[in-house]
């Protein structure tokens, strides 16, 4: 079946998201009413942080499995459940990497504090497998002041890179290692004691931080291990970032982020945009800082993960950032990324084709294992935000918020003892994800019909991806 036209699929835009809609064989269910959608919850201060965290990476045991932007909840001994009757055949996980500066695109022309990175060593140089020996070579960022260009426009000044994984950030990689090995390792002695590259593989997308938070989950997995290779794809056709070009899925987002239903919140918001402004010295004119709150979102989220004060204006220290400001930007990049990856009508079409090689490449491990033919049993895949959201969204969660710092998806592979019937296990945030599906919880769910669900989203053998974009 060819791929509808762009025309086609434009027309389609106006579809509703009030009931289920298809194009093609992606069927969209519509998400769950909550406040991370409703416009009056997202801009009244009382909703607060929705009974999120953004403060740092400690949450109370009590409280585990609560959305910790800075340090989201994941799979560990303690809540894990194994289901009785079955044995463990296949795990693919991936999640995303651990806290970090900002990126640079995200800092403010000028910031009123310096970050400095001085505690970590962002190591990069090439090593022959046989020849010379080399020495080991980290980059260490510094500020001359001879430089006239320095303090123009210079952003954070101090010694950090933007992005790189902060101390704080391999800590909790670290963390996350011991914890996922805590599960995997103890709990159902299903991986080897000793690191295994025939059976296991580790994969990072081409942005370093992904490799950052690798060294240091794998060695807290391995303690011993003193090296390991990472996988990585291309990065013109990444399916992990995702790197490869989608014009036609870039299309879809496009439609629905230019209709009344999308500027609705920004022209609520521009008193917010306004208050920030004023503060960070950002140009009002300027279209990518106020065509969403990414930016804005990254850069007040960065500081409070790290416990630095939200920003002050230069030329006036007494006129910052609030906490109830800052909580008005993370309710509208949760409404955003809701909006993006699950509310619109065509967001899990889109969610599809931008993420359907990962989605395709996922569906081939799974049949391959069950077939016999896949001696792999551990993949675990380090990726970002925008790798979790459209997964997410093609899963069809029932409410998506913005995928936090470590945020994990696992899948599970499982087969029922004395027989070949096979069943799903899916976990974000260490727990059964809920969608809004006909597959419902993916708690043990039918192989089968899981599928034939990642079937509808990308064909057999991910054709479907390959021809919606390469139909422009």
């Amino acid at each position: 079946m060819l791929a509808p036209t762009l025309p086609t699929i434009l027309a389609s835009i106006s579809l509703t998201a009030a009931a289920a809609t298809s194009f093609g064989s992606i069927v969209h269910y519509s998400p769950t009413n909550t406040s991370i959608g409703d416009l009056e919850a997202v801009f009244n201060p009382a909703t607060g942080t929705n009974g999120g965290y953004y403060s740092g990476s400690f949450v109370p045991d009590d409280d585990y499995g609560a959305y910790d932007y800075c340090n989201m909840p994941h799979t560990r001994a303690r809540e894990y459940m194994i289901p009785g009757g079955y044995n463990l055949q296949y795990v693919e996980l991936i999640h995303r990497h651990h806290k970090r500066t900002p990126y640079a695109s995200n800092t403010f022309p000028r910031e009123d504090i310096a970050m400095y990175c001085d505690n970590v060593e962002t190591v990069y140089y090439g090593k022959p497998k046989n020849g010379v020996n080399v020495t080991n070579i980290w980059w260490k960022n510094y500020q001359d002041p001879s430089n006239p260009m320095t303090y123009y426009k210079n952003g954070f000044n101090g010694t950090c890179q933007f992005p790189q994984i902060s101390y704080a950030g391999l800590d909790d990689s670290a963390q996350h290692g011991r914890d996922l090995w805590s599960v995997y390792g103890e709990k159902l002695k299903f991986l080897p004691k000793t690191f295994d590259p025939a059976t296991m593989r580790i994969r990072a997308t081409s942005n370093e931080i992904t490799s950052q938070v690798a060294g240091a989950l794998v060695r807290a997995m391995y303690p011993h291990l003193s090296e390991v290779n990472v996988w990585q794809q291309i990065s013109s056709v990444d399916s992990l970032e995702p790197g490869y070009s989608c014009s036609f899925a870039d299309s879809v987002r496009s439609a629905y982020q230019d209709t009344d239903e999308w500027y609705q919140h920004l022209n609520l918001a521009k008193n917010v945009f306004d208050q920030l402004d004023e503060i960070s010295g950002v140009d009002p004119n300027d279209s990518g800082w106020h065509s969403w709150f990414d930016h804005y979102f990254d850069n007040l989220s960065s500081r409070l993960c790290h416990q630095l004060p939200l920003p002050c204006k230069i030329s006036n220290f007494s006129d910052c950032v609030s906490e109830q400001l800052a909580e008005q930007v993370f309710r509208l990049g949760d409404y955003e990324y809701n909006y993006i990856f699950r509310q619109a009508a065509n967001s899990t079409l889109y969610s599809a084709t931008h993420y359907g090689a990962f989605i395709a490449e996922l569906m081939s491990h799974l049949k391959d294992k069950v077939a016999g033919t896949e001696g792999i049993i551990y993949r675990h895949n380090i990726a970002h935000d925008g790798s979790i959201a459209p997964l997410l969204g093609a899963l069809q969660i029932n409410a998506l918020r913005w995928p936090g710092m470590g945020s994990e998806v696992i899948f599970e592979l499982w087969r029922k003892e004395f027989s070949h019937d096979y069943s799903i296990r899916v976990l974000y945030g260490g727990r059964p994800l809920v969608t809004n599906t006909p597959l419902g919880t993916l708690d043990m769910v039918s192989y089968d019909d899981f599928v034939a669900y990642l079937e509808s989203l990308v064909g057999n053998n991910g054709e479907l991806v390959y021809q919606y974009c390469s139909s422009s």
